[in-house]
């Protein structure tokens, strides 16, 4: 069984109305792909992340490299979640 997972970070936070439509998105997106996990971070609870953020607004990065902001778009998210998927499985054998 294959092990190999896949963690975002999604930085949102409260009231946040393309943060909600994101959300859907990742919801799909989890439905597609089952080693993908997402870790929601509320930059209002961090000081450094609200100054970093609070513009630009839902933010998702996969280790610490930016994969989208504002608006994302559910296929080039899909792409690039398997392509890094493959990448990974690929390096492991």
């Amino acid at each position: 069984m294959n092990s190999v997972k896949i963690t975002l970070q999604f930085y949102t936070k409260p009231d946040c109305e393309l943060c909600d439509k994101a959300k859907i998105i990742f919801d799909r997106i989890q439905s597609k792909l089952s080693y993908i996990s997402i870790e929601e971070i509320d930059i209002t609870k961090n000081l450094g992340l609200f100054t970093k953020y609070k513009e630009r607004i839902p933010v998702i990065e996969l280790e610490h490299k930016m994969l989208g902001q504002h608006k994302i778009e559910e296929r080039r998210l899909l792409w690039i979640l398997r392509w890094n998927y493959l990448l990974k499985i690929l390096n492991r054998s």
